[in-house]
């Protein structure tokens, strides 16, 4: 009896867990919203979803570490807007805030964390900052 009480309240705890995981985050034109790997965010008033797909690359040069040249984090992203799938990708040097156009829209984005000397960083710690605004606003 106690063991079926326990896996019944097991169920009961993961079902609100395992609901929230496909779940897309709702993000506001204008405001910063942060997606990690295999996430996606709603801007509502726009139509738009965005989702961080991958890290393709990063050579950035590790803190610690004197380079020749800055590096650059490249991220695949996928947007959907009228009901249409394009790939865009983003591409960051060194430690700069970027925009990249889209349609009529302006993608400023960041890439964390940055690179340390002798540090792997996993896919999973990888965090896309975004903020989409209309462009020419």
């Amino acid at each position: 009896m106690l063991k079926r009480l326990c896996i019944l309240l097991s169920l009961v705890l993961l079902i609100p867990v395992l609901a929230g995981c496909g779940s897309a985050l709702n993000a506001s034109l204008g405001s910063e919203f942060t997606l990690s790997i295999g996430r996606s965010a709603h801007i509502t008033s726009e139509g738009i979803d965005i989702k961080f797909v991958n890290v393709t690359t990063d050579s950035r040069c590790p803190t610690g570490v004197e380079c020749i040249q800055a590096g650059v984090v490249t991220c695949e992203t996928e947007i959907t807007k009228d009901d249409v799938k394009t790939q865009l990708i983003l591409s960051e040097a060194g430690t700069t805030i970027n925009n990249t156009p889209f349609q009529n829209y302006t993608f400023n984005f960041h890439v964390s964390p940055y690179p340390e000397a002798g540090k792997k960083i996993a896919k999973s710690d990888y965090r896309l900052y975004l903020t989409v605004s209309k462009s020419g606003q």
